[in-house]
């Protein structure tokens, strides 16, 4: 696994704990913190892939 591999595994935990935040607490900064995480983690993993 690459450094860009254990970088998304992270980011992928954080965007999913603020989707879980949006959702619960119906607040849209919480949405758009976990769906920059959750697409920061997308290509942090496909880059680790294509490595």
């Amino acid at each position: 696994m690459s450094t860009f591999s254990y970088i998304a595994i992270p980011f992928f935990l954080v965007a999913l704990v603020m989707l879980i935040l949006a959702i619960r607490q119906q607040k849209l900064p919480f949405l758009i913190v976990g769906g920059v995480f959750m697409a920061s983690s997308v290509v942090n993993a496909v880059i680790g892939l294509s490595l």
